[in-house]
């Protein structure tokens, strides 16, 4: 609240995902050893999946990051948290997050400054805190993502007894050149879907959350850390894991379990609700699957997939803020308000456009809009969220650092930006360009910006 909370970003890396790898995956002995395998091609049936996040640096399993049992550096200083969220049938209308949306993607890349120029975004996105209004029949639909599954990269649902040491000093505390798998409830079914179900044996009726394994991996020569996780995808897969013969989909989530299983319960779940309906509006959430027949919807490559990664706060927050975000995918242009994928004069006039309608609000015309309950409340306008819409704000396509127009970013370039070293620089407008992380001021910030877009000449 009031965008005023601890953290040491000297201790706490930021996770920084640079890739991601979905598809089919045969492990050699699955009962076993589920992550020594081999990809297989897209023409595969496969029957099981393997999602790997590939993050900067080293990262560690998240510990228990909740107010009152916050224990988040439990297995080291720099845990990664977030949702990956899969849609299998790739329809926006069908799964989601009914409870929870301010904590998913939709509901927080606006944040990041921008929309994301995929179509089946739109009238999704939070574009402030007024669209978490609880109700699936008004837009923007956050509810509604339509994601089927989620890997939830949570603290407190395991402890060290769920770690397996594969590599390193058994310790404790996740290090470079160490290999970790945990075992916990990662893999969740959308928790939308959950007063409509079948499901029964879990920890509540209608709730699809299976032991799964996700191994933790840091390699130290290209010092990254890769997240994988391994699951079935049909009873075969399933039976194989547990060294069983393959049982036939039976709604219970503590015995053999895959992704068809699942599935399976969501269509006869939707077919119940065709005949017996029960007239409550989240029933769209799952009523698409009463004519989807599950086995089309295991090609895991072919999915959906949307990312929220984040870390903890080095201190607890009493309001129940839990997570410092820092990247997602798909990534949105920092400015591009309209999504259209590029800042050019439409977003400028947008944002114009919102301060103008929205600047005496807060009692005082000034050419800024002040956001009430910042940081809760968010707006897609603040781009540089700094808690107003203003000037700063109309800078985000300027500030690129090509400071002469010449389509790169090279010497001729930072020869300005050394010039641009000083507190009235943003009175030159041939400085705007350089305000890079849109602070008023132009600074060490902004040259460790620059590096990274500097291309050399005629290079973008």
């Amino acid at each position: 609240p009031g965008a005023a909370a601890a953290f040491d970003t000297e201790a706490h890396a930021l996770p920084d995902l640079i890739e991601v790898r979905i598809g089919g995956w045969q492990p050699e002995e699955p009962a076993f050893d589920l992550f020594s395998g081999e990809h297989l091609g897209q023409e595969s049936q496969a029957d099981f999946f393997r999602l790997d996040l590939v993050l900067t640096g080293l990262v560690n399993p998240p510990g228990d990051a909740r107010p009152k049992t916050f224990d988040p550096f439990r297995f080291g200083p720099k845990p990664v948290y977030g949702f990956i969220e899969m849609d299998l049938d790739r329809d926006v209308q069908t799964g989601g997050e009914l409870n929870a949306p301010q904590y998913r993607y939709v509901g927080n890349i606006a944040r990041f400054g921008g929309v994301p120029a995929d179509d089946r975004f739109r009238d999704r996105v939070a574009l402030d805190a007024s669209a978490f209004d609880g109700d699936i029949t008004t837009p923007p639909f956050v509810d509604r993502s339509g994601e089927e599954f989620h890997l939830a990269l949570l603290g407190g649902e395991f402890t060290r007894q769920d770690v397996e040491v594969i590599e390193g000093n058994a310790d404790g505390i996740f290090e470079a050149g160490e290999t970790w798998q945990v075992t916990a409830p990662f893999l969740h079914r959308a928790h939308g879907f959950e007063d409509f179900s079948f499901v029964n044996g879990g920890n509540y009726p209608g709730q699809y959350m299976p032991l799964t394994t996700v191994q933790f991996r840091h390699d130290p020569l290209s010092d990254q850390t890769t997240v994988s996780l391994v699951f079935p995808l049909t009873p075969e897969g399933a039976g194989r894991m547990r060294d069983e013969p393959a049982e036939p989909a039976n709604f219970d989530p503590t015995d053999q379990t895959c992704v068809y299983e699942g599935l399976y319960d969501l269509q006869f779940s939707a077919q119940f609700i065709e005949k017996y309906p029960s007239g409550a509006p989240e029933e769209q959430i799952i009523r698409g699957w009463a004519s989807h027949e599950p086995g089309e919807f295991l090609e895991s490559h072919d999915w959906d997939i949307t990312i929220l990664l984040g870390t903890s706060y080095s201190e607890s927050i009493v309001e129940g803020v839990y997570y410092v975000w820092s990247d997602a995918y798909p990534n949105v242009v920092r400015g591009d308000v309209t999504g259209d994928g590029e800042v050019g004069d439409g977003d400028i006039e947008e944002v114009e456009d919102f301060i103008e309608a929205n600047d005496a609000a807060d009692g005082e015309s000034d050419g800024a809009v002040a956001i009430p309950g910042f940081a809760e409340d968010f707006s897609v306008f603040d781009v540089n969220h700094d808690g107003r819409v203003d000037g700063l704000d109309l800078l985000a396509g300027e500030a690129d650092g090509d400071s002469d127009d010449d389509e790169d970013v090279d010497l001729w370039d930072f020869a300005r930006l050394q010039s641009c070293f000083h507190a009235e620089s943003l009175l030159d407008p041939a400085c705007a360009g350089h305000d890079l992380d849109l602070t008023g001021e132009i600074d060490l910030d902004d040259l460790r910006l620059f590096g990274e877009r500097f291309s050399g000449p005629q290079v973008r």
